[in-house]
């Protein structure tokens, strides 16, 4: 089959994966690596590349989660994410490739360690899919998410040096460090300062040109590509610099662009991107594992033991990487906790049993480890294959698949258990952030009022003071709708719902209408893309006005 024709037809199939789970409540991952596996059963069967799918993969989804995580958040969990994505990914390493050379002899240590690392990184992707719509405490969720962005360098990193020490170069642990913190340093700094020259290039040159937005739109989609390969080029961990660009354009320029214009194609594009890349790589996944766990059967029974030993290997590794995960959580915890008392600080309360289970099973493992274990290389320098190869990629998968059905059972029977998630100050802040920005707009209209009002007379007096009171009684009433302390607070609500409602009408009336004079030839399609934006821009307004009003309280017996 024709490249072009299965990119079209995986395409196909990740939106209508997306369609079906919307009737079918099945975590999408699960569904779309269950439909790839029952294609390739079926006959279809794509050849996986993982340098190239590592390259079109991951820096576009990597750098979309960088630009987009809270910058706050990120700051403030930024031990705990560093204590996860480096500090959790040695100690797995050595932890469960320790394991496994003490479960399997056969398997040499290196191989081992190599396995362990490239089971390291975590997929916030994957979670997300499982969660469908549940809520995750937010601080939790930025956590694994700033955790999911940086451990894929670290693991990956470590994954190389195993298997050059498996390939019989030198190893000495000083200098791994060392190279360690070269390769990741160096690709933050490739990252940065990308991410910095497209920002001075924007604000320099593209935002003079707001109209010719898709060349922003291009730009912006090459950037992670370009960190990646600039880096790699190097010897620099490429994943870290798509990372760093991402959150370099995260500090620099937070809304995307310097026009309005160039902001909603941006977000399009991004979100197409994502849609269409998340599927695609559980759908991959999903083709290649019937192949990889059939070979894997096959070298076991072949090598004397049960069919049944892999899939126990498979369960037992899987139980080792929740172990330690949990382990490491709760050490983490107890020495910031011994720090902070030491130190005089107030500090966060030690988490419970059950969020120490939550933050374990939700390190679901996902596409970079794939990628990363089918890289291992054939044959070693001398020419002989390398060691237990097969084994090394089935036990990889088999995790995979595993860690995503632990997760899909326990995830929401642990949410149950949690109860009530602590407060949540996000709401708070943004309707303070919107009275905040209301006051202010009504301070500076009413000074704009009164001196626009000294410069005119007669009839530009009479319209300008009418226009005056008309916005600032819209934003009387939004503050009124906001105001806790308000008694007309449902009132006020009560007619922002009237208001958006009606508005909402007329804008479908009119839309209505556009479609009416275009079918009897009054407009041409030049005026009709013009009104089209127009009602989009101002429904999505009214729309969101709409969503963000409470519900109306129902009135007692």
């Amino acid at each position: 089959m024709h490249l072009t024709t299965v990119i079209l037809l995986l395409l196909f199939i990740t939106a209508l994966t997306n369609l079906v789970v919307t009737v079918v409540r099945v975590p999408l991952p699960l569904l779309q690596i269950a439909v790839g596996a029952l294609c390739e059963a079926l006959g279809f069967h794509v050849a996986f590349d993982p340098a190239l799918f590592l390259l079109l993969f991951i820096p576009p989804l990597l750098f979309s989660d960088a630009y987009r995580i809270p910058k706050r958040e990120l700051t403030e969990a930024g031990v705990p994410v560093f204590m996860l994505s480096v500090g959790l990914v040695i100690f797995t390493v050595f932890g469960v490739g320790g394991f496994v050379h003490w479960l399997l002899p056969f398997v040499p240590l290196a191989a081992a360690l190599a396995l362990a690392a490239v089971l390291s990184p975590t997929d916030a992707v994957a979670l997300a899919g499982i969660l469908n719509g549940r809520a995750l405490p937010r601080r939790f969720m930025h956590v694994l998410q700033g955790e999911a962005l940086l451990n894929d360098a670290s693991g990956l990193v470590s994954f190389n040096f195993a298997v050059a020490t498996v390939a019989g170069v030198h190893f000495s642990l000083g200098e791994a460090s060392l190279e360690f913190a070269a390769v990741a340093i160096g690709g933050l700094a490739v990252g940065a300062a990308l991410g910095w020259c497209f920002f001075q290039l924007d604000r320099r040159v593209l935002s003079r040109r707001a109209e010719e937005a898709s060349i922003y739109v291009v730009l912006v989609s090459l950037l992670p590509f370009a960190a990646y390969l600039a880096a790699d080029e190097l010897g620099l961990s490429g994943i870290l610099a798509a990372v760093a660009a991402g959150l370099t354009l995260n500090m620099l320029d937070p809304f995307g662009g310097s026009h309005g214009a160039i902001r909603r194609r941006a977000f399009a594009l991004w979100s197409v991107l994502e849609f269409a890349f998340n599927g695609l790589i559980f759908l991959l996944l999903g083709l290649q594992l019937p192949s990889i766990l059939g070979e894997g059967l096959q070298r076991t029974v072949h090598a004397g033991y049960s069919p049944w030993a892999l899939a126990l290997l498979i369960i037992l590794v899987t139980l080792v990487l929740l172990v330690l995960r949990f382990v490491w959580v709760l050490a983490t915890m107890l020495l910031r906790s011994g720090v902070g008392r030491v130190r005089g600080r107030s500090t966060r309360r030690v988490a419970n049993f059950w969020t120490l289970c939550l933050a374990a099973v939700a390190g679901v493992r996902g596409a970079v480890t794939l990628a990363g274990i089918l890289s291992l290389p054939l044959f070693l320098p001398d020419g002989t294959d390398f060691p237990a190869r097969p084994l090394l990629i089935s036990v990889a998968a088999g995790v995979i698949v595993l860690s995503l059905l632990i997760a899909v059972v326990a995830v929401p029977l642990l949410l149950r258990r949690l109860g009530t998630p602590e407060e949540d100050r996000f709401e708070d802040e943004l309707s303070s952030a919107r009275r905040t920005m209301a006051e202010r707009a009504m301070r500076d209209l009413e000074e704009r009022v009164e001196e626009g009002t000294k410069r005119r007379e007669g009839a530009q007096r009479h319209a300008y003071e009418e226009a005056a009171s008309r916005v600032l009684a819209d934003y009387r009433l939004r503050l009124d709708g906001r105001d806790d302390g308000s008694d007309n607070q449902e009132q006020a609500r009560e007619d922002q719902r009237a208001e958006a409602a009606l508005r909402l009408w007329a804008v479908r009336a009119e839309r209505a209408e556009m479609r009416n004079l275009r079918q009897h030839h009054a407009i041409n399609d030049e005026a009709v893309q013009i009104l089209i934006e127009e009602l989009d821009l101002e429904e999505e307004a009214l729309s969101r006005v709409a969503d963000s009003l409470p519900p109306r309280r129902e009135a007692a017996d």
